[in-house]
C-alpha cells in the first residue's frame, strides 16, 4: 500500500509541476495528463487506512498542489482558452475519481465554472464547463448535506445562466437541453423559477422557429419539455402532463388541417387553447407544408417522451384519442390521393408522406410499450391503421421497415389478439419482399432488352483473339452484377416479422401462405448454398445478419409446424447440416441449435424409468420355470403368456409357486428310485392291478398322490411324480391308473430339457405389461 501511495504522490507532483507548469505545457501535454489520471487512478488513496503517517502527509501535499493548480487554471482571467478548457476537463475527471475532493472544493469549483460560462468563450470551453457542471450536480444530488450549500445556492443560478447561453450560442442547444432535463428531474423544487423560460425554449425548437433542427435536437427538446411535468409548480404533476399531451395532439390536428387546406378551425378561440401557441405558418405553401410536417414529427416526439417517462403518480392517458390521432395521420396520404382538387400544393404532400406515416407508426409502437394490456380494446383499430399505410404506393423503404417493426412488436405482445384483425395483404407483402423472382424480374428484363438491342444492331464484341463473341447464353460482368440480389433492411424486417408469426401465431397463417413462406425461405437458403458464380446473391461480409434471420425463420417454422401442412423437416435437416460448414460463426451457432431441436423432435426421449427390483422368490421361480418343468420352452412361454392374458399377474405367480413344489417332489422321487437296488416294472396295458415283485433288497412303496391345487382345464398337464416319503419294509406296489390328458390339449413331443443359462438373467422373464390380442402361434394354440 505504501509503495502505491508513494508512486501516486510522485506522479501527481510531476504532473502539476512539469506537465502543467505553464500555458504551453498545458497545450502540449493535456492529453497525456488525462490518460495518466484515467489509467493510474491517482486519487483513490484519500482517507484509506493502513498508510503510514509520513507517506500520507506527502500524498496529501501532492493532492493539495494539484487542486491549487487546476483552480488557478480556471480562475484567472488572463489564462488562455486552452488553459480554461484543460482546467474544466481536469476538474471533471478529479471529481469522478474522488468525490471527497469535490465535497471539499464544491463551492469554489462551481463558482469558477459558472464564471466561465457567463463570459464569452469558445465553444469547446463551454462544452467542457457544462459537462463538468452536470457531473457536479449528479454527485451533489446523492449527498443530502450539500443540498443546502451547493444545490440551493447554485442550481437556480446555473439554470438561468445556461438558458441565456442557449439563446446566444445555438451550437450548445443539445448540451443545454440535457442539463435542463437532468436539473428538472433531480431538483424539481429548485427548477420551478425556470419552467416558463425552459418551456418557451423547447417550443421554439419543436416549432422550427430557431431553424430547422436535426432529429436529435428535437428529441432532446421533447424530453426536456416532458420532464417539466415532474417539476410541478402552479399545476399538479398529472394536470401538467395531461395539459401537455392535449396540446400536443391539438397541434398535430391543426397541422393536418393545414395540409388538407382546412383552416376554418384556426379562428376558434376555444380550439386555440387546446394546442400550443406556435408561430403561424408561412404564406408560401412551399415553406408552410414542410413546416407543418416538421411540427407533426416534433409533436409526435413530445407524445412519445410523455408516454415513456416514468412518474410516481397515476396519469390520465387518453388512449382512444391517441389511437384516433394515429389513424388520422395514416389517412393523410389516402385523402390526398383521393382528392379531386387540382391544387398545386397537393403535389408536395406525397413527397413528405413517409414522415407522416412514420409518426403514426411511432405513436402506436410507443403506446404498446407504455400501456401493455390496456391496448387490448384498440387492437382492431391498430390493425386497420396498419392496413391503411400503403407502402407499395409510397415506395419508402424506411416506412416499410417501420411498418414491419410495428407488426412484429404487436404480434409478440398480443399474439392472436392482434393477428386475427390483421389483413392477409400484409403477409402477401412480406412474401413479395423476400421473393427472389420479384427482385430479379427487373434485372432480367433489362438484360434481355440489352441483348436484343445488341443483336438487332449487329454489334458483336471481340474477344482477345479478334473473334466475335455471341451473347447467346452469356452475360457480361456488368449484367451479372446487376442481376445479383442484394439484401436490404426491408428484407431483414420482413424476415423478422415472419419469424414472429411462426413463433407466436403459427396456426393463424393459412395453409397456402404457409406453403409459400416455407418454400420461399428454403429457396433463399438453398440458392445461397450454391456456388458463388451461380448464386443470385451478392456475397458480402455484411450479409451475415440476413442469413442468420433466414435460418432462424426456418427453425421457427420447424418448431411450430402447421398441422394441415406437409412437413418440411427433411429439407430443413439438409439445410441446417449444410449451414454447419458456413464461414460465419453466427450461422454455425444457429444451425447447431436448430439441429439439437430437430434431434429431439425426430428421436423423442422420455425420462429414464427404473423398474423395481424383483423379489428373491420371483427370481427363484424364474430359474425353475426355465428348467425342466415342461419339456418345451415354447410351451412354457405360451402357457405363462396365456395365463397372464386371461387371469392376470397374481394367478401366474401362484402357478409359478405350484410348479416349484411339483418340481421339487419330482426330483426327490427320481433320486430315491435311482438309489434303489432293484427297479420296479409296472404294466399299464391290461390289468388295473399290478402284481408285486419281490426285490432282493428293501424297496419302497408308492402311495397315490394328487396335487393340492388342480390345474385349469386349458393348461397342458405333466406326469405327476410321487413323493418318496413313505417307507415300508415289504416290497409292495400299489395299483396306479393313468389319467387321460384333456382332448383339447395338444401333446407336445418330449424333448430334453433346455439347460438353464446362468449368464443371462433376462431369459424367459415374465412380461410386466398387459397386452391385448395374440401375437404368436403359441398363443393361438392356447
Amino acid at each position: 500500500m505504501d509503495a502505491n501511495v508513494l508512486r501516486a504522490e510522485r506522479t501527481l507532483t510531476h504532473l502539476s509541476t512539469i506537465y502543467l507548469a505553464n500555458t504551453d505545457a498545458v497545450t502540449a501535454n493535456i492529453a497525456l495528463v488525462v490518460d495518466t489520471i484515467l489509467a493510474q487512478n491517482l486519487f483513490a488513496y484519500l482517507g484509506k487506512p493502513g498508510i503510514t503517517m509520513e507517506i500520507a502527509n506527502k500524498y496529501t501535499v501532492a493532492v493539495n498542489k494539484w487542486v491549487q493548480r487546476i483552480n488557478s487554471m480556471t480562475r484567472e482571467a488572463k489564462k488562455s482558452s486552452e488553459t480554461r478548457f484543460a482546467g474544466a476537463l481536469l476538474m471533471k475527471h478529479t471529481a469522478l475519481q474522488s468525490p471527497l475532493l469535490l465535497l471539499d472544493n464544491a463551492t469554489e469549483w462551481t463558482s469558477n465554472l459558472l464564471n466561465i460560462i457567463s463570459k464569452t468563450q469558445i465553444t469547446p470551453v463551454y462544452q467542457a464547463s457544462l459537462q463538468t457542471l452536470l457531473v457536479f450536480m449528479d454527485i451533489v444530488r446523492e449527498v443530502p448535506a450539500l443540498h443546502r450549500d451547493i444545490a440551493s445556492a447554485k442550481v437556480p443560478q446555473m439554470n438561468l445562466t445556461i438558458l441565456d447561453l442557449a439563446e446566444k450560442n445555438p451550437d450548445l442547444v443539445d448540451t443545454v437541453l440535457e442539463i435542463l432535463m437532468c436539473s428538472a428531474s433531480w431538483f424539481p423544487t429548485l427548477f420551478r423559477p425556470s419552467i416558463d423560460k425552459t418551456e418557451a425554449l423547447c417550443l421554439r425548437i419543436l416549432s422550427g422557429a430557431m431553424s430547422r433542427p436535426n432529429p436529435q435536437t428535437c428529441t432532446l427538446a421533447a424530453q426536456c419539455l416532458a420532464s417539466l411535468s415532474t417539476a410541478g409548480g402552479k399545476m399538479a404533476v398529472e394536470e401538467r402532463w395531461y395539459d401537455y399531451a392535449r396540446k400536443a395532439m391539438g397541434t398535430i390536428e391543426s397541422c393536418i388541417d393545414h395540409l388538407m387546406f382546412n383552416n376554418a378551425m384556426q379562428a376558434d378561440s376555444k380550439d386555440c387553447q387546446s394546442r400550443f401557441q406556435l408561430p403561424p405558418f408561412a404564406d408560401n405553401f412551399t415553406v408552410s407544408i414542410p413546416q407543418a410536417v416538421d411540427r407533426i414529427t416534433s409533436m409526435s416526439d413530445l407524445l412519445i417522451a410523455l408516454l415513456t417517462r416514468p412518474f410516481s403518480v397515476d396519469l390520465p392517458i387518453p388512449a382512444d384519442a391517441l389511437v384516433a390521432l394515429a389513424s388520422k395521420l395514416a389517412l393523410v396520404p389516402m385523402r390526398v390521393a383521393n382528392s379531386k382538387s387540382s391544387r398545386t400544393e397537393f403535389s408536395l404532400i406525397p413527397m413528405l408522406t413517409p414522415e407522416i406515416q412514420r409518426a403514426s407508426i411511432r405513436i402506436l409502437a410507443t403506446m404498446s410499450m407504455a400501456l401493455g394490456n390496456y391496448m387490448l380494446p384498440y387492437l382492431s383499430a391498430v390493425a386497420r391503421t396498419v392496413a391503411v399505410i400503403n407502402t407499395r404506393q409510397i415506395a419508402s423503404p424506411a416506412t416499410q421497415v417501420a411498418l414491419y417493426k410495428l407488426i412484429q412488436l404487436y404480434v409478440e405482445a398480443y399474439d392472436y389478439g392482434f393477428v386475427v384483425f390483421l389483413p392477409k395483404e400484409v403477409l402477401e407483402l412480406a412474401i413479395s419482399d423476400i421473393s427472389v423472382q420479384s427482385k430479379r424480374q427487373t434485372t432480367a428484363i433489362t438484360a434481355t432488352s440489352q441483348a436484343s438491342a445488341l443483336s438487332s444492331s449487329g454489334s458483336r464484341k471481340r474477344g482477345g483473339n479478334g473473334r466475335a463473341r455471341t451473347l447467346d447464353g452469356l452475360m457480361t460482368d456488368d449484367d451479372i452484377q446487376a442481376s445479383l440480389v442484394h439484401w436490404t433492411d426491408v428484407v431483414l424486417a420482413a424476415l423478422e416479422t415472419i419469424m414472429a408469426l411462426f413463433r407466436h401465431t403459427p396456426t393463424a397463417i393459412s395453409s397456402t401462405m404457409r406453403t409459400q413462406l416455407d418454400g420461399q425461405i428454403l429457396t433463399l437458403l438453398m440458392l445461397d448454398m450454391v456456388g458463388s458464380y451461380e448464386s443470385p446473391f451478392a456475397c458480402r461480409q455484411t450479409d451475415t445478419p440476413y442469413k442468420v434471420a433466414l435460418y432462424k425463420c426456418l427453425q421457427a417454422s420447424v418448431v411450430s409446424p402447421d398441422p394441415w401442412h406437409r412437413a418440411i423437416l427433411p429439407h430443413a435437416l439438409t439445410t441446417f447440416t449444410a449451414g454447419l460448414a458456413d464461414s460465419s460463426p453466427e450461422v454455425r451457432s444457429v444451425c447447431t441449435q436448430a439441429l439439437d431441436v430437430i434431434e429431439l423432435m425426430m428421436h423423442a426421449r422420455l425420462p429414464a424409468q427404473l423398474r423395481a427390483p424383483d423379489s428373491e422368490e420371483n427370481v427363484e421361480a424364474e430359474g425353475l420355470i426355465a428348467g425342466s418343468i415342461f419339456s418345451d420352452e415354447a410351451t412354457i412361454d405360451a402357457a405363462l403368456t396365456g395365463m397372464l392374458i386371461s387371469e392376470g399377474a397374481d394367478f401366474v405367480e401362484s402357478e409359478t409357486k405350484r410348479f416349484k413344489q411339483s418340481s421339487a417332489l419330482k426330483s426327490h422321487a427320481a433320486t430315491a428310485v435311482e438309489n434303489a437296488p432293484t427297479a420296479v416294472h409296472v404294466d399299464f396295458s391290461a390289468a388295473s392291478s399290478v402284481e408285486a415283485v419281490e426285490p432282493e433288497a428293501p424297496a419302497f412303496a408308492f402311495a397315490p398322490f394328487s396335487p393340492q391345487t388342480a390345474l385349469p382345464a386349458d393348461m397342458p398337464t405333466a406326469p405327476a411324480a410321487a413323493p418318496a416319503s413313505i417307507f415300508t419294509p415289504k416290497p409292495t406296489v400299489t395299483p396306479i391308473t393313468p389319467k387321460p390328458a384333456p382332448a383339447q390339449t395338444k401333446q407336445a413331443p418330449k424333448k430334453p430339457a433346455a439347460p438353464v443359462d446362468e449368464g443371462d438373467d433376462n431369459d424367459n422373464v415374465i412380461p410386466d405389461i398387459v397386452m391385448e390380442g395374440s401375437d404368436s402361434e403359441d398363443d393361438e394354440e392356447l
